[in-house]
């Protein structure tokens, strides 16, 4: 499996579709909490260009707390750069394959995960939704129940059977949650609206998982 071109091939997805937001859409909430559309790609934008050396000064100024370096330094980009600003790292980004900083280290097939996720953290609010290539999604699928750490994943779904019901694919053995690709995807990383989505008799326990 080509993780890095199925990551690739994700970055065009996103830059095709912000090709054509408006403005208004650019400062629309997404679906983490606190950030805009704007925010969401800032973010992907510094992962891929904040070297090493800046990024530890940037995390000492916020005692070394990853989550909110993290938001603070992508709320930040995206309101010091106007959206075609942003569009333009981001496409730069993605042509030159630009791999600076953590993101030398983040395997391909988490950084394929994460740019899945968010893609879809920024569609969804907006109501536009989309049918994820199934060789994407597959993969995705594939390595998400193993992603503990930051993500949590493999955490919230220990124990239970997933079941994809648009796409040939399972995982592991217990209480069974059922549904869409996508949002068994998009539950194992802790996003809740794709919970209404799921099924079946380990969804309770994964709901509980998803809240605490």
């Amino acid at each position: 499996m080509d993780y890095d071109a199925l990551r690739l091939d994700e970055m065009g997805a996103i830059s095709e579709f912000l090709h054509g937001l408006d403005p208004d859409q650019w400062d629309h909430p997404s679906l983490c909490d606190g950030w805009r559309v704007r925010d969401v790609v800032s973010h992907m934008c510094v992962g891929y260009t904040t070297g090493f050396p800046t990024m530890v000064v940037k995390l000492a100024r916020r005692g070394f707390n990853v989550p909110n370096a993290s938001r603070d330094e992508s709320v930040d980009f995206g309101t010091e750069h106007q959206p075609d600003e942003i569009l333009a790292t981001f496409d730069t980004i993605r042509r030159d394959n630009i791999r600076r900083g953590i993101t030398r280290i983040i395997k391909p097939q988490e950084g394929l995960v994460d740019h899945l996720i968010h893609h879809q953290d920024i569609r969804r609010p907006l109501q536009a939704p989309r049918v994820v290539p199934e060789p994407r999604l597959v993969a995705a699928l594939d390595v998400i129940p193993g992603l503990g750490g930051f993500v949590g994943a493999k955490q919230r779904v220990d124990g239970l059977r997933l079941v994809a019901t648009d796409v040939a694919w399972s995982h592991g053995d217990g209480p069974t949650v059922t549904g869409a690709g996508e949002a068994i995807l998009l539950a194992a990383s802790g996003r809740p609206v794709a919970l209404a989505e799921l099924d079946g008799d380990g969804l309770a326990t994964l709901r509980a998982r998803v809240a605490a």
